[in-house]
């Protein structure tokens, strides 16, 4: 069965490489606008009984109260999981972490830096999977998507000495 992921997330690189390593999954993913009144649209489709496997959320978004709608999706037992991502640190404290578990998040990770692109999105792949229970992760679709977005591994310049060997043994 294809799993269904909802991101939110504000308009930038965090969001595009978030629906970047997760469609390369073969997840389903919808990227919500930042304004959404996620309660509403989380009670519709309960109704519906077409909720997400999963919503990932930017702490961020002040405005989404991140931990309160944590807390609400527990007390109405929806069955979508939240995990929450902190889009403004590289790494999370015990302390945060812990925070966030005790508020019902399912996680709490932090962003997907450019510097350890492709290690940090297929660590915070590979989290994401498992909440979802999917076994599999296909590193090298990971990161065929993300050198798509023109986010690949930065180019590894030479040593001025290899270039001048290298130039004086060309062929011409």
């Amino acid at each position: 069965m294809e799993k269904l992921v909802v991101i939110v997330f504000p308009n930038g690189l965090q969001g595009q490489i978030w629906a970047a390593i997760l469609r390369s999954q073969n997840l389903s993913v919808i990227w919500e606008s930042p304004d959404v009144v996620l309660p509403q649209i989380l009670k519709n489709l309960h109704e519906r009984q077409a909720l997400p496997d999963l919503l990932i959320l930017d702490t961020r978004l002040h405005h989404l109260q991140p931990y309160r709608l944590c807390r609400w999706r527990q007390r109405h037992r929806l069955d979508t999981q939240i995990l929450l991502v902190n889009g403004a640190q590289l790494q999370i404290i015990p302390a945060e972490r812990q925070w966030a578990l005790t508020q019902a998040a399912v996680d709490l990770l932090p962003r997907i830096s450019k510097q350890a692109l492709v290690s940090g999105a297929a660590t915070n792949l590979r989290h994401v999977l498992d909440v979802l229970n999917v076994r599999s992760c296909n590193q090298q679709a990971m990161v065929r998507a993300l050198l798509r977005m023109g986010l690949g591994m930065p180019a590894q310049r030479s040593h001025p000495k290899v270039s001048r060997v290298l130039k004086a043994h060309s062929y011409q």
